[in-house]
């Protein structure tokens, strides 16, 4: 390849591997084995129309190839948007589809991340807010306004619950931080991503979607291949954009603490619905089969996301036995479901757990049911539990995930 990259999306990949064409610019590769190469195939079926989508956004695609590697199990991220070739996560194949969220997220960077890249790891949110705000406009543009929206949803939930976790650390609440003699893998959030998502949606209500289209595909033009920092961008948006700093508190939203609040939660029918659903669930009502027939992924990941952190164990149960969610083939879900049956202490699917930590290494799992386990006062047996499979699981994992397991143990043991 003829384009310059800084050093962090400099990546290799050894092994004996197998192709599907998926579209004139994109193959999809993996260990060569077919079943899992056609399952690929499928789920990133629509990959050329994103494509096409994000070049109406957000100018040419400069980088000829866009192709995809779904990794084993272990590998430790959703996605990594190493140029020309992503590299995924088998988690991401669900077979409906929905797994080609991550890979907007992914076609995204192509623009906001490997165009024009954040001077480093305190100006994390210039890569992943334009990206969460990009990877959101071509799900728009390719799966509707409905998907987008839950997508949107299921981060704001996301980002609230990072400002509980960083309670006692607010620095890692802010867009621009300080992360001096601090590990990046120990304060890695949601925060740039939906912080910054949020701030960018902010300027985009302010003058409104034609006139930040255009201002988004000037930004772009003018930083493609270079590294900068949040005072270049604010400086940029400034110029472009005259008296947007009377309008919107920019020191707030990039320096300040926690959500402003003329942040916003999303609304649309599909959204409020499932929310709501999730709330009569507190006074006792499952939702009927009728009215979750349609429901995919994402629209269980939402519910759940907002039920109550702790219920009965006879309604995890309940729960399960109507809609078999600790078997979902969605990973989102099955994961959210396990978390509430551990919080809930609901032992009957800590075998399930203990599976689901042997078999997936994506730290977006580990993390979540490790914490479960262990957090709280008592709760010597799930101790054991996370212990036990963590020694037999240990080196299956990532050497990375290896390091934030440890840490939640660190923390919490």
């Amino acid at each position: 390849m003829n384009q310059p990259i800084p050093p962090y999306l400099f990546a290799f990949a050894v092994g004996e591997l197998g192709f599907r064409e998926v579209g004139p610019r994109t193959r999809v590769y993996s260990e060569a084995v077919n079943s899992v190469l056609d399952a690929a195939a499928k789920e990133f079926a629509g990959t050329e129309e994103m494509i096409r989508q994000g070049e109406k956004l957000f100018g040419d695609y400069d980088w000829e190839r866009f192709d995809l590697l779904v990794l084993p199990p272990s590998f430790p991220y959703g996605g990594m948007e190493n140029p020309r070739m992503v590299f995924l996560t088998p988690t991401v194949i669900k077979g409906d589809a929905s797994g080609a969220q991550v890979v907007a997220h992914e076609l995204a960077h192509s623009w906001t991340g490997n165009l024009i890249t954040n001077m480093n790891n305190e100006h994390f949110w210039l890569n992943e807010g334009f990206t969460t705000y990009a990877e959101r406009r071509i799900v728009e543009a390719v799966q509707g306004e409905d998907r987008a929206i839950l997508n949107t949803g299921i981060g704001w939930k996301g980002l609230n619950e990072e400002m509980e976790r960083f309670k006692d650390n607010l620095e890692f609440t802010k867009l621009k931080n300080n992360q001096e003699g601090v590990d990046p893998d120990t304060v890695y959030s949601e925060v740039p991503y939906e912080k910054g998502f949020q701030f960018l949606w902010r300027i985009e209500r302010q003058i409104g979607r034609p006139a930040f289209d255009e201002f988004i595909k000037k930004y772009i033009a003018t930083f493609k291949f270079k590294s900068i920092d949040t005072h270049t961008f604010l400086k940029f948006l400034k110029a472009n954009v005259p008296g947007i700093e009377k309008e919107i508190d920019l020191v707030l939203w990039t320096e300040g603490t926690g959500i402003p609040p003329d942040a916003y939660e999303p609304v649309s029918n599909l959204y409020t619905k499932i929310v709501s659903l999730a709330n009569e669930f507190k006074l006792g009502r499952m939702p009927r089969e009728d009215e979750v027939v349609d429901w995919r992924g994402q629209e269980w990941e939402l519910y759940l996301e907002n039920l109550p952190k702790v219920i009965e164990a006879s309604q995890v149960l309940a729960l399960d036995e109507r809609y078999r969610l600790s078997e979902s083939k969605d990973y989102e879900v099955k994961v959210a479901f396990l978390q509430l049956a551990i919080m809930s202490q609901c032992r009957n699917f800590y075998g399930e757990v203990e599976k689901t930590l042997k078999e997936v290494g994506r730290m977006k799992y580990l993390r979540p049911l490790y914490r479960a386990l262990v957090q709280g006062k008592g709760k010597e047996e799930d101790k054991i539990l996370a212990k036990r499979v963590f020694s037999e699981a240990r080196e299956c994992y990532h050497p990375i995930a290896r390091g934030v397991v440890e840490s939640i143990f660190a923390k919490h043991l």
